[in-house]
């Protein structure tokens, strides 16, 4: 049968960074999803009435200024060609050889001296929850496609963060190819892959390839396997469609190209499973894929989303991107970044807007390091390229780092048995390895991350124990030596200023080892401070402005560069309401960069994360080492939606003046 034309809506709860959907009812009747926008070329432009632009505007891809992207700049004395109403916005005609059409925000226009029909939300360019050019894999414009390739032995898993659901979610796709395997799905899930094993209580959706068909299959989180699966009667070559008809997504209905209804399942009554709650139980989803070892997922015409209620989202609310305000101050603001979060786009948009540093962590993986010259580079290979075809410069944390507590160390050098120089031949071709792979893609490496710290005890520190303190300065010879233009930075936690006895140890010993190395040309170029404040590992003592400028100027006086390379603060055992925890966060946000502002010798600023719900800090899967879920360290909450930090940082970007500095 033919689906009913409506709207099918959900929610998501970020409230300053996106255009938010309309209200609608918790149960969705299915939309016809081929209702076109009016035509561009229905009639001649000769014969079209016209408006002549007054000043300049941007022409949107779809019915919000946020959520979508800019198709061209349109100019004052452009004519445009009006074809329709929604919400703030109207859907023009450019007139131009190309056809080309989009949206303008309709308050620039005035008063429309002739009537345009109003469109259907149907009618209009879906809300993305995930954007192709974004995503994890290779994504090619002209086909609209994205290409998810695994090299690697293990499977490769993208999936979204958390998205809070109050109306019924869609998936579209065009069509699934799948490339040197059988396996290679997209998944929906309500309840995500946190422990082991890791199908253990969770409720998944596949949509699979079968044989040249779609296949969807079904998990409860009782068995690994799926529970209940279903084959369609739809070519992977052709569109599909799952739309979930309730937000605890109970029931859904599959349609193929022509909008047709094909499988309607009910979830709460399969006998072989368990989800009398639904899909989505806890009202939350994820969206992600899975691909086999050494093989291909290629996806064309994927969207997730929901229907925008095309409201204008006012500069005044959401504030200029960070980046955009650090340049004029000639800083540069990273954060550490996951290739396996970018599906979402609420992460990839934060990402795009606030930061221009990747910093990986994933260089300092035990896995990507199989034997004494053998690496699996593939993972990190990915996130590389990803980094570098978004035009982000690189931070490599850590070329070098002895935790052994961190998985830095691979189990083969933990349980070898090697002679002194062997472990220092073992090492040296290590980091000429990695730095002579990555030059020149890599700008700036973290080397012998916390030595200085980790020194003070034994065990602390593998590379230490295996060669001596010698290794410090090896290591960045080294990396100088195989690419002269890199950046090498000396980096440490508590080093910001001596506000107890522990961080005044740090402080000290740092100072001296800076001192000591710099004085026989070794090539430090930056002390790193990590910053991560209030952390129960860390002093409990948050520092003070003054004491962490004169640090700096005191590191800077040997000859290098401070960045502060890991900023949070966790708030777990901070008294008081939530406003007041978040006020205080936002305090320290706010003096520590007044600090690298004020200091002259900073020249970049990077959180440990993105959003609360990235952080390593609140993280609460089997590998994580702090656990503190709401420790909300970081400028953006769990939904990414921005604190009082993000407004505090901004405020201090906006309004710092060099020439207020003491």
């Amino acid at each position: 049968m033919k689906a009913k034309t409506v709207i099918t809506v959900l929610l998501l709860t970020s409230i300053l960074v996106s255009c938010t959907p309309m209200a609608a009812s918790t149960v969705a009747v299915l939309p016809s999803t081929n209702t076109p926008v009016p035509s561009a070329t229905a009639i001649p432009t000769t014969e079209r009435p016209h408006i002549t632009l007054l000043q300049d505007t941007a022409l949107y891809s779809g019915t919000c200024n946020f959520d979508f992207e800019v198709i061209k700049k349109l100019m004052a004395g452009d004519s445009i060609y009006p074809l329709g109403a929604y919400g703030d916005f109207i859907y023009i005609d450019t007139g131009d050889n190309n056809n080309t059409t989009g949206f303008i925000f309709k308050n620039i226009l005035g008063d429309l001296p002739f009537k345009i029909s109003e469109l259907t939300p149907d009618s209009v360019p879906w809300k993305p929850l995930y954007i192709p050019s974004c995503s994890a894999g290779d994504y090619d414009a002209a086909t609209n496609s994205v290409t998810f390739t695994n090299n690697s032995d293990g499977y490769y898993d993208t999936e979204t963060k958390e998205i809070k659901l109050t109306q019924p979610l869609r998936v579209k796709i065009g069509s699934l190819t799948q490339k040197g395997t059988s396996y290679g799905v997209i998944k929906i899930l309500g309840i995500p892959e946190s422990q082991e094993p890791w199908w253990k209580g969770i409720t998944r959706l596949d949509l699979a390839n079968n044989q040249g068909y779609y296949q969807i299959g079904v998990r409860d989180g009782t068995t690994e396997g799926w529970n209940v699966y279903w084959d369609l009667p739809i070519k992977t070559s052709e569109q599909v469609q799952i739309i979930f008809e309730q937000v605890e997504g109970k029931s859904f209905s599959v349609l193929d190209k022509e909008g047709n209804i094909v499988k309607q399942v009910d979830l709460t009554k399969q006998s072989k499973i368990n989800l009398p709650n639904g899909l989505f139980p806890q009202g939350n989803a994820y969206f992600g894929i899975s691909t086999a070892p050494h093989a291909s997922l290629v996806l064309t015409d994927l969207s997730v989303g929901i229907i925008s209620n095309g409201q204008w989202v006012n500069q005044s609310e959401t504030g200029m991107g960070l980046v955009e305000l650090a340049q004029k101050h000639n800083l540069t603001l990273g954060t550490e970044f996951s290739i396996w979060n970018t599906m979402d786009v609420r992460y990839c948009q934060t990402m795009k807007r606030n930061f221009n540093v990747a910093v990986l962590s994933e260089f300092s993986w035990k896995g990507i390091w199989l034997a004494p010259g053998q690496y699996d580079f593939s993972s990190l290979d990915r996130t590389v390229d990803y980094a570098v075809q978004h035009g982000w410069r690189i931070r490599a944390s850590h070329l070098v780092w002895g935790a052994i507590e961190s998985n830095a160390i691979p189990d083969w050098l933990l349980k070898g048995n090697f002679t002194r120089d062997e472990y220092i031949q073992i090492l040296e071709q290590h980091v000429k390895t990695m730095v002579g792979r990555y030059k020149g893609r890599v700008q700036e490496w973290s080397v012998a991350n916390e030595a200085p710290s980790r020194s003070f005890y034994p065990g602390a520190d593998f590379w230490n124990d295996k060669i001596g303190p010698d290794y410090i300065e090896m290591v960045f010879r080294w990396a100088k030596e195989t690419d002269p233009n890199s950046i090498l930075i000396f980096n440490d936690n508590n080093n910001e200023s001596p506000r107890d006895s522990d961080s005044s140890r740090v402080v000290d010993k740092m100072y001296y080892t800076v001192k000591k190395l710099r004085e026989k040309g070794v090539p430090i170029d930056v002390v790193g401070m990590q910053m991560h404040l209030l952390l129960k590992f860390s002093s409990p003592t948050a520092p003070q402005k003054d004491d962490v400028i004169a640090t700096m100027q005191k590191f800077a006086d040997l000859g290098v560069r401070i960045y502060i390379t890991e900023f949070d603060v966790d708030l777990t055992k901070q008294p008081g309401t939530q406003t007041e925890k978040w006020d205080y966060e936002a305090q320290l946000y706010r003096d520590m960069l007044e600090a690298c502002l004020e200091s002259g010798v900073c020249d970049s600023f990077a959180t440990w994360g993105i959003s609360d719900s990235t952080s390593w800090i609140t993280c609460m899967d089997a590998g994580c080492l702090v656990k503190e879920p709401n420790a909300d360290p970081l400028m953006f909450d769990k939904e990414f939606n921005p604190k009082p930090a993000y407004f505090a940082f901004r405020d201090v970007l906006q309004n710092f003046s060099s020439q207020n500095a003491p």
